[in-house]
């Protein structure tokens, strides 16, 4: 009679227990992955002044990141589990972690990493951001189910941000790990497959969500599919994740115009795949019912998704800087009550100074999202027509943002919550710079000084 129940449980799991299944299709999965080659890293490191200060800069970030966050204000040394628990499933629980992850991955694989600087050995600061990248993935709901984060407004770019980490980082993580991270992934990337892309402004020019843009939304749901497409090339959903990544990013900052255009970008024609759009026609957004330049430096969303195709030794989708220029000029050329937003010196030279012309509800501290603007500039040659070049407002900008962060030995960028509101504003200036850097050591950048 045991022997009997014993088969009929052992049957009842064959057919119905989804373990075995789960573990088939994470196998799968993992072995989809094409990781950055190996010799994408063997790039050497860019040299000149402004590589310096990129460099120290991150340093910094790398000693306030492993110290004051890791060990004082998360205190996951206290912890015993063999996952993080981040001590909640919404934004900015799970964010920074990301955040931290991606910067640390850049940085150790670029070897910006400096022990003598973070205080903590190279083989430690490694461990803790594996430990980072594989907890974010595990408390994912594609790995312990309802309990876990996703499925959420913007758990895409968090979703995106760790799997770059892990991309970064592959073989450092193992297989169990690797397993976690393509679920994740895909879980987060197949959200988009029947997603009906959102738009300020419809077809008839009729304003469909006022004061609030979906811009920089579309932009950040794209960097899912980017880097699953990169990771994934071989899944089944590679298809449908790509016509999604291309619309999302045309969509992203599309201005009216573009949705009478009959042209095509990596296959898709405008006035086909569009349904409305995002940009005001002078390349302005407006978000939090202003007109509001913060929202228009995010179209760097965008941008980065060319070079994570780079990374991966993949010529880079045109959908990713569509409208690049348009954005670039209105921050730095186009006049607003007489003012460029991005403000001269009184003898015609770069500051870190910003105008908003309608106001700023976030602090008027916040320059590692112009930076990094400036920094694509340079590299995209949005900045050929400029009167002041995209170099130049990023080196005043490093000496700006240097300033700030030596104002405190633990490497804390923000001092009062003043200067910025955003909750997870130290790990939001940390991703910046490690963005700003990567795409600088893919171009091989070394500036004439």
């Amino acid at each position: 009679m045991k022997y009997f129940s014993f088969c009929v449980v052992l049957v009842y799991c064959l057919l119905f227990c989804p373990v075995k299944g789960i573990a088939d299709e994470v196998k799968q999965l993992r072995e989809l992955v094409v990781p950055v080659s190996p010799d994408k890293w063997k790039r050497p490191a860019p040299q000149g002044a402004f590589s310096d200060e990129m460099r120290y800069m991150l340093r910094l970030n790398n000693r306030y990141t492993l110290n004051k966050w890791y060990k004082e204000i998360k205190r996951f040394q206290d912890q015993t589990g063999e996952y993080f628990d981040f001590g909640g499933k919404t934004e900015h629980f799970i964010r920074p972690a990301a955040h931290h992850a991606l910067t640390l991955g850049v940085c150790l694989r670029t070897g910006v990493y400096d022990p003598s600087v973070s205080y903590v050995s190279e083989r430690e600061a490694m461990k803790m951001t594996v430990q980072l990248i594989r907890s974010i993935a595990y408390r994912h709901k594609a790995n312990i189910g309802k309990e876990g984060w996703g499925d959420q407004w913007q758990s895409a770019l968090w979703a995106a941000r760790a799997a770059h980490a892990a991309w970064i980082l592959w073989d450092e993580l193992s297989a169990s790990d690797q397993e976690l991270v393509c679920r994740m992934t895909v879980h987060e990337a197949d959200r988009f497959l029947d997603y009906k892309v959102p738009y300020y402004r419809d077809l008839a020019g009729n304003i469909l969500s006022e004061g609030d843009t979906k811009a920089e939304e579309n932009g950040w749901n794209s960097n899912i599919l980017a880097v699953a497409t990169v990771m994934m090339p071989g899944h089944n959903h590679y298809g449908g994740w790509m016509r999604k990544l291309v619309e999302l990013q045309l969509s992203a900052y599309a201005m009216p115009e573009d949705t009478r255009k009959a042209i095509a970008v990596d296959g898709m024609v405008l006035n086909k795949v569009l349904n409305g759009s995002n940009m005001n026609s002078d390349g302005t957004v407006v978000n939090h019912k202003i007109m509001h330049p913060d929202y228009m430096s995010a179209f760097m969303l965008n941008a980065i998704n060319a070079w994570t195709y780079e990374l991966a030794g993949k010529e880079w989708l045109q959908s990713s800087l569509y409208n690049g220029d348009v954005v670039y000029y209105a921050l730095s050329e186009r006049l607003f009550n007489g003012k460029t937003m991005y403000q001269k010196t009184d003898d015609g030279k770069a500051s870190s100074l910003i105008y908003f012309p309608e106001g700023n509800d976030w602090g008027g501290k916040r320059q590692a999202n112009y930076w990094l603007m400036d920094v694509m500039a340079h590299l995209f040659g949005w900045d050929r027509e400029a009167s002041v070049k995209g170099l130049d407002w990023a080196f005043a900008r490093n000496k700006e943002m240097i300033f700030m962060l030596d104002r405190d030995v633990t490497g804390q960028y923000y001092q009062d919550k003043k200067e910025d509101t955003f909750p997870s504003r130290e790990e939001w200036f940390g991703a910046h710079i490690a963005w700003g850097y990567l795409g600088w050591w893919l171009n091989s950048c070394t500036e004439a000084q």
